[in-house]
């Protein structure tokens, strides 16, 4: 896992500057206070939507907790959800996009512990909700910061593509 995300901070570290700086998406990488490590794909949507500013994200989010040696907790959730861009509207400057989201996420939760009794595995999922502020520090990168339903106030970068 470690690997695959190095590769994609190096790829788009790469190709950042061969992008145009009018971008159609982004991915991202995200830690929240709660110790939830997430990233996403992020696709503008608006040139379907009569230039309403809508894009769609996909993300992944996970967050362990080590109890004891042998012993953890892990909550993964995976999701789609519409995003809304209020720069518009909040005439903030160029730099500043505020935004908020809804969608849906699929959650799955996994005890391990010692001895196969301590086995458990549950799946669940609902509505997803985040909203935030993305702060443009060069035509291809963004700082993120949100609050969302799966791992509370986060912080983050988007690469744009």
């Amino acid at each position: 896992m470690k690997k695959i995300v190095i590769a994609a901070m190096l790829s788009a570290f790469v190709a950042a500057p061969a992008v145009a700086a009018d971008t159609a998406g982004n991915i991202g990488f995200n830690y929240s206070v709660d110790n939830a490590f997430g990233f996403h794909g992020e696709f503008d949507i608006s040139s379907m939507t009569n230039k309403t500013p809508v894009s769609v994200q996909v993300f992944l989010k996970n967050y362990t907790q080590y109890i004891a040696p042998g012993i953890s907790w892990s909550t993964t959730g995976i999701g789609v959800a519409g995003i809304f861009d209020f720069h518009s509207m909040a005439k903030l400057g160029k730099k500043i996009h505020p935004y908020a989201g809804m969608g849906l996420i699929s959650v799955s939760h996994k005890w391990r512990g010692a001895g196969p009794a301590w086995t458990y595995s549950g799946v669940g999922g609902g509505l997803y909700f985040t909203g935030g502020v993305r702060y443009a520090l060069t035509p291809q990168t963004a700082a993120d910061f949100n609050y969302n339903n799966f791992g509370s106030l986060t912080a983050g970068i988007n690469f744009s593509f």
